[in-house]
């Protein structure tokens, strides 16, 4: 601490020296440091220079190249610039080297990593290896198993005798094959051929070992702490391994190896994608499907699934319109607000909407939003592209406690707020999102091409980057678009120029002066595709002719069974329903007509349209009100004096205190992957975790086997002993129980406890069947989280990235006897990871009967894996 008076006019030079280096500064050298370090800074900053109508923008290109080279060890891409100061192959820190033109750099970066495969240890261990001191939960760090052997790659670089426990291999590749993308080398290609080859058997040997063509995940993508799929067939990690596999052939061809087997496994991919994972009443892709069990589809899918099958172009252009239409309406958004900020719709999204939190799982994190954002471009939707990258960049660089911080995590995340400084994950998503998105560059220089699909606003009328590969300007003048595109690639090179139309046909085309043809290619984003061919550098004018083409067609809002009618001055030529949105439709020459049906968050369809030289196909996009599941009542009719407590004691086979003190070892999968430890509870960052569950206040409370709560519904239980019915897909305990009834019912008052996880998030969990002699039943799904929770915690709620479906259920809290739907008022339960219940907490539940029906039996059946779902007790309110 000091103080130093300043006087007059004097240039005063302040050095901070770190204490450890030997170094002298001298007063005389200060001056001409300072110059020379402006000088550097200066030149740093302007490697990438952008230009736009939005001012918010036009910071950006030094942002970039400084943050890009804040992560640059002089070896590798780190981890992070401040935090996480590390080498680390992954995550997608490496892309930004290529997209702002230090491919030296990416060489560096790509061979520091090769030299950190595995190569000579052969995997001598069988599937499974899992650690036993971790309690199954991941693979065992020893060499030769199926996970530590050739073709793995360590954590450091030069080294290939580093455990780590990441499957940091696809992304790593992934970032080496745009490097192939960015310069064409194919000397480099070959060179680093046994690299990728030995990567692709790995992940082939370890993550489709049964030869489906669909991929388990092993923690390989950012968001991969807490993630775990249990040998499941997961899209984010099949996508991946199509895009590899298919540009390996690709270069297999190129330098002289055999590309059929690298063909014949990207296909084998795609198909089984298609046929196992895209779900084509729903348009989008499931999160995975169940290896174990009945091989149940997780339906509710993150982010990341989104962004990774689209950046992997396994899509066409419906597949591609639809699953971003998913993030529309499935995926939170939050509002992105500020004094003084203008309200125009700005909003950042969480990764999923599973719960309960759990790190990693459902996040607001930087990279994961740019990544969602440069989707929406590769789709054909530059505006939503737009909105969603600017609310970020608003977000950290504007409103955020480090003015332009390319940060991990947002002031929007409810568990850790806005943190990290110029982290390396979204520093390389950054890159690719405003080169790859906003300005469309993407090349393929082993193809000999260079493809520019500018994702500008409709409401710009110029924009201009300038990198170290190549300069592209766009400005509009009324009704003529001047674009002006010359690239440093140092080879002959095809650019096409794909640029949505404006009006409905072109009265001139002229490349360097020279009129040319253009030709419209398939897209499904409301507008129509001009594609323009040439060589290399280009002045290239387009005088747009004809009426104007709006994209006029809105969001509707409407109720199933509404009758929706679509008329456009456009000649209709086909209509394409693959989600089922309208039944009995009817296509007249210039009208739709038909009745929406369907019970889902959003739907679309697709009309192709023809007007003067345009032709296009126009998504139609529907929000559709979902069906209102009654999933219980509010116990607001109990007549305590007509519920009859239901004997179940011959089938009760634990104490509900039990439940992560057994061990649930079957069935298990028979290869290496993460999954849930022996004990039912955390998953493989925390595989040791465990609750206390403490039923001894309930116990208490328990008078002649009765336990009346303070919703007047009084159940059988037992202040000693065996007090739960376990149901599981475990093999410690019955899949299902069924209870025989009779007589006539108005209600089944539940009381249950049990397990589930972010894994089964919006998923059945359950079931309870309640059978009636004429062989009809009612059913109540269990569904995490709408009414059925973790015995251990209370779920965070939140109304943006944490949102329950239906009210909260009433829950026993079992040390106390206290019975709540809000336990975190009066349990003082706060925060957002955890949320632990002491003592744990059952649910409570109210099961509508059909009160003119005799009843026969009561079933209740556990249907998702991991899952313990059990019942403690059972009454029913009789009718008189």
């Amino acid at each position: 601490k000091g103080v130093l008076t300043l006087k007059g006019t004097t240039t005063l030079y302040i050095a901070i020296k770190v204490p450890e280096t030997n170094s002298i500064l001298l007063n005389a050298s200060l001056s001409a440091i300072f110059t020379q370090s402006e000088s550097d800074r200066a030149k740093l900053a302007s490697r990438i220079k952008i230009n736009t109508p939005d001012p918010f923008f036009n910071t950006l290109g030094g942002v970039l190249a400084v943050a890009a080279d804040g992560i640059w060890s002089g070896e590798t891409w780190l981890h992070g610039a401040v935090g996480w100061r590390m080498p680390l192959s992954g995550w997608r820190a490496a892309y930004t080297g290529d997209v702002l033109g230090w491919h030296d750099r990416s060489r560096i970066h790509f061979d520091a990593y090769a030299a950190s495969q595995v190569k000579n240890v052969p995997a001598v261990r069988l599937h499974p290896t899992q650690d036993s001191a971790l309690n199954l939960a991941r693979s065992l760090k020893n060499w030769g198993t199926q996970m530590y052997s050739n073709g793995y790659i360590c954590r450091n670089p030069n080294r290939n005798d580093q455990m780590h426990h990441y499957d940091m291999n696809l992304c790593y590749i992934d970032e080496l094959l745009w490097h192939l993308n960015w310069t064409g080398d194919l000397d480099y290609a070959k060179k680093m051929w046994p690299v990728i080859t030995a990567s692709l058997a790995w992940e082939k040997r370890n993550f489709d070992p049964d030869n489906d063509g669909l991929y388990d995940a092993y923690c390989c993508i950012w968001a991969s702490d807490a993630l775990y799929y249990s040998s499941g067939a997961v899209t984010h990690s099949s996508a991946y391994n199509y895009r590899a596999n298919k540009m390996a052939a690709e270069i297999a061809e190129k330098i002289g190896y055999d590309a059929k087997p690298y063909r014949q496994e990207a296909e084998k991919i795609l198909t089984a994608l298609n046929a196992r994972l895209w779900l084509p009443k729903k348009g989008h892709w499931a999160e995975y499907q169940d290896f174990l069990g009945a091989k149940k589809v997780h339906e509710s899918a993150a982010v990341w699934t989104i962004y990774h099958a689209i950046d992997s172009k396994v899509h066409n252009p419906f597949q591609g319109y639809q699953a971003m239409r998913y993030v529309d309406t499935e995926i939170p958004h939050i509002p992105v607000v500020a004094k003084g900020l203008s309200d125009e719709g700005y909003a950042t999204i969480s990764t999923t909407n599973w719960m309960p939190y759990s790190w990693s799982i459902n996040n607001v994190a930087f990279a994961e939003v740019m990544h969602t954002a440069l989707a929406y471009w590769q789709t054909g939707r530059g505006n939503e592209g737009f909105k969603l990258l600017k609310s970020s960049i608003l977000d950290g660089m504007y409103l955020g406690a480090s003015p332009g911080n390319v940060g991990q995590i947002s002031y929007y995340d409810a568990a850790r707020g806005e943190s990290y400084r110029d982290f390396g994950d979204p520093v390389g998503m950054m890159s690719r999102t405003v080169v790859q998105g906003l300005f469309g560059i993407n090349p393929d220089l082993m193809h000999g091409k260079l493809d520019i699909r500018p994702g500008f606003p409709q409401i710009w009328n110029h924009a201009s980057i300038a990198t170290p590969d190549l300069n592209i300007s766009f400005k509009r003048i009324q009704n003529i678009d001047n674009y002006n595109i010359s690239h440093n690639f140092g080879k002959k090179l095809t650019v096409n120029l794909q640029i949505n139309a404006i009006s409905d046909s072109i009265k001139s085309l002229l490349v360097n002066g020279n009129p040319t043809e253009w030709k419209l290619i398939d897209a499904a984003n409301g507008f129509p595709v001009v594609e323009i061919a040439f060589s290399d550098s280009a002045n290239i004018q387009i005088e747009w002719g004809g009426s104007k083409l709006a994209n006029n067609y809105p969001e509707k809002t409407t109720g199933k069974g509404q009758q929706i009618q679509f008329s456009s001055s456009a000649k209709i030529l086909d209509f394409y329903d693959p989600q089922t949105v309208l039944k009995n439709a009817v296509i007249k020459p210039n009208e739709i007509q038909g009745e929406i049906v369907g019970a889902y968050g959003h739907r679309t369809c697709f009309v192709q349209l023809e007007q003067g030289e345009m032709k296009w196909w126009q998504p139609l996009a529907f929000l559709v009100e979902k069906e209102k599941k009654i999933l219980q009542t509010a116990f607001s009719q109990v007549n305590q004096t007509a519920c009859e407590m239901i004997n179940m004691d011959a089938l009760l086979n634990d104490s509900v205190s039990n439940i992560f003190k057994n061990k649930y070892l079957s069935p298990r999968s028979p290869y290496t992957t993460l999954q849930i430890p022996t004990q039912g509870i955390g998953e493989w960052c925390h595989p040791t975790l465990t609750a206390e569950i403490d039923d001894s206040g309930l116990r208490k409370l328990i008078e002649n086997n009765t336990f009346t709560s303070s919703l007047n519904v009084p159940f059988r239980t037992h202040s000693a002993g065996r007090n739960v019915a376990f149901t599981s897909l475990w093999t410690n305990f019955p899949k299902s129980i069924s209870i025989p009834l009779n007589g006539k019912a108005s209600n089944a008052y539940l009381l249950l406890a049990g397990t589930t996880n972010h894994m089964q998030a919006n998923f059945e969990n359950g079931i309870v069947n309640v059978e009636y002699t004429d062989g009809s039943k009612d059913t109540l799904q269990l569904i995490n989280p709408d009414n059925w929770c973790p015995i251990e915690q209370d779920y965070f709620v939140d109304g943006k990235a944490f949102k329950l479906n239906a009210p909260r259920p009433y829950r026993l809290h079992l040390k106390s006897g206290l019975v709540s739907n809000n336990l975190e008022k009066d349990l003082n339960i706060d925060g957002v990871y955890g949320r632990k219940i002491d003592g744990g907490a059952g649910v409570l539940l109210d099961m509508p009967l059909n009160k003119t029906k005799t009843l026969k039996a009561l079933h209740l059946q556990t249907t998702a894996n991991d899952v313990i779902i059990g019942l403690m007790a059972l009454s029913l309110q009789r009718c008189h």
